[in-house]
Parts: structure tokens; C-alpha cells; sequence
């Protein structure tokens, strides 16, 4: 830690020098001008010295003309921005006071210098700056702080959209994202089709295989549903138990034919043993389809749901492995 002295009077200034050292302030930095402190500090562009780690200025200000801008230029660095100046000057106090306040001095000594005064205000502007130093890091602290609580609240807001089983969005995910696509499309016109799926026979399936093999079962039918969707707008997730759900804006019922087709074939090359269904040696899926153009037909999203949600039940009563298409909504 360093402290800067600016006196133009060469006596003043070895005295001032002498006396920092004797207090124990061992790294001086003595300026006969404001010009030669430039030069130390780096302000100027002819300047070849390191920046010092400065914790106080000690400025003769009996000639105050150029003081205003070496304070202006001092401010400008960021690592010089909080350092104290300790302000001397010749002549009337009421004076120079006023105009060493004004252009931002801590504090001020009259000349000529009395010791004891000297070591008050040195130590007092010295207070000053490690005050400050310690109020800046604990505002560094709390920001950091801040921003972990921030990048914490973020990662906690994803984790509880997702369902931790399959590690695709979750029933609350899929409320949120099927309420804003709803108004989207509502607002832009176009269809928007849900589509709900249930694994069939999948009661029988735990009972073969456990509730392990049925959790593995429920995740890789997962990771098949989601590879099935191509547009970045659509969504599938684990509306419960074992049942799906996928939201597909601007997506009619002709194209979600085609999206059934897929899934079908994608969860047939899947081709997961399951000895205890009644309608195939390996998981199968019945599929509920239901498809609007809101802005059109002027329903509901929850009657949406509930035409797909009975889509569904009519393809379960129908013989199960397949999908069904709600009648034109």
C-alpha cells in the first residue's frame, strides 16, 4: 500500500516523507508536482511506472488551478476512483477549505503543518479508505450472492418443469406451455392438436417386470415421444402415471395423422418386451388425437383436452394399440 505526496516546497515535502516513514508508512511516493504524480500514477500517456496500490493522497493545494482536473483524471481510473485526498495548504483556511471540499479532498491541514494534526488526519483518511474498501466488498459479496440465488432460482424453476422419472417436462410444464400456445394460436389463427397417449396393458407390465423395469419402460417411451417431434414449438410430457401428452401448434389433423404413424413405428423399433399385454409381445401405445382452430370454433383448450381425453378412451375400447381421431371439433 502506497501514499502519494504532492508538495511543490522541497522542504515540506522531505518533512512530509519523514514523518510517513517514522509513523511506519514505508512506501512513499514523493511528487514535487502534479505533473511528476501523473507520471507515477499512470495518468499521463508518457507514463513507464506500474500503477501503485494507492491508499491515500497527501496534496499541497496553495496553488488550487490544476488540482479540479488531477482529481477529475484520479476519478477516471477505476483503481484510483476511492482514494482519500488529504488537502495542505498556505493562506486563509477559510479559503482554500471550501474549494479543497468542493473538488472532492477527505480532509484538510493547514500549513504550517503541526505534527500531531497531521497523524490525526492521515489516520483518520486512512479509516476512510479501508471503510470503503470493506463496504465495496461486501456490496462484491451480496452481488455474488445475488447472482447465485439468481442462477439458483433459475436452475430450480427448470427442475420443477421437469419430471425427474422420464426427464421430460412435467404435468405443471405442460399446463403452462398448452395455456400460452392455446393464446397464441387464438391470436394468430391456425390448429393446434394435443395428442394423449397411454401404455397399454402397463399395470401388467410393472407386474411382470417390477416397478424398476417399469420405470426404465416409462423413460424410454419418453425419450421415443420426444424424438418423434421435429419443430422446436412442440412439446411432449408425462401427463401422468403412464400417460403422455403432446401439444403440437399449428398442426392439423392430416398432420397429426402422420405424427401417429411415426410414433407407432418409432415405439415398434423400440420394441420393448411385454410378455403380459393382451394386444402385442412388446409395449404398445393407444393415442387420443384432437385438433381445433381456435380462433374458428371458438372452444375451449379444456374442452380440447377432453375430445382428446375421450379420443383416447375410444381407442383403449377399440382393442388398445392404436390412435383415434376426436371427430371435428
Amino acid at each position: 500500500m502506497s501514499i502519494l505526496i504532492v508538495e511543490p516546497v522541497a522542504n515540506d515535502l522531505a518533512l512530509l516523507e519523514q514523518l510517513l516513514k517514522a509513523w511506519g508508512y514505508s512506501d512513499v511516493i514523493a511528487c514535487a508536482s502534479l505533473d511528476d504524480a501523473r507520471v507515477q500514477l499512470g495518468l499521463s500517456n508518457v507514463s513507464i511506472h506500474a500503477l501503485h496500490d494507492l491508499e491515500l493522497a497527501i496534496i499541497d493545494i496553495t496553488d488550487s488551478e490544476s488540482f479540479p482536473k488531477f482529481v477529475d483524471e484520479l476519478r477516471q481510473r477505476i483503481y484510483y476512483q476511492d482514494i482519500p485526498i488529504l488537502t495542505l495548504s498556505e493562506g486563509s483556511r477559510s479559503e482554500k477549505m471550501p474549494t479543497a471540499f468542493a473538488f472532492g479532498a477527505a480532509d484538510f491541514v493547514s500549513k504550517p503543518i503541526a505534527e500531531y494534526e497531521l497523524r490525526a488526519r492521515v489516520r483518520s483518511c486512512l479509516r476512510l479508505k479501508h471503510e470503503v474498501d470493506r463496504r465495496k466488498s461486501r456490496e462484491r459479496e451480496l452481488m455474488e450472492a445475488s447472482h447465485q440465488l439468481s442462477d439458483l432460482n433459475r436452475i430450480l424453476a427448470t427442475v420443477s418443469m421437469i419430471d425427474s422419472l422420464t426427464g421430460i417436462p412435467n404435468r405443471r410444464c405442460f399446463d403452462e406451455n398448452f395455456e400460452q400456445e392455446w393464446k397464441r394460436t387464438f391470436r394468430n389463427g391456425g390448429n393446434i392438436t394435443l395428442i394423449i397417449g397411454d401404455i397399454d396393458y402397463f399395470k401388467q407390465y410393472n407386474d411382470s417386470y417390477g416397478h424398476q423395469g417399469g420405470d426404465s419402460c416409462l423413460a424410454q417411451v419418453a425419450q421415443m415421444l420426444k424424438t418423434c417431434l421435429k419443430r422446436p414449438g412442440d412439446l411432449v410430457a408425462r401427463y401422468g402415471g403412464e400417460e403422455f401428452v403432446l401439444v403440437l401448434p399449428q398442426t392439423n389433423a392430416q398432420q397429426a395423422t402422420t405424427i401417429c404413424n411415426n410414433i407407432q413405428s418409432a415405439l415398434l423399433t423400440l420394441a420393448l418386451e411385454h410378455t403380459g399385454s393382451k394386444v402385442s409381445p412388446n409395449v404398445t401405445l393407444s393415442l387420443g388425437v384432437a385438433s381445433t382452430e381456435p380462433s374458428v370454433t371458438g372452444i375451449s383448450r379444456e374442452v380440447l383436452l377432453s375430445r382428446a381425453d375421450r379420443a383416447l378412451y375410444d381407442a383403449k375400447k377399440a382393442g388398445r394399440n392404436r390412435f383415434v381421431m376426436a371427430s371435428n371439433i
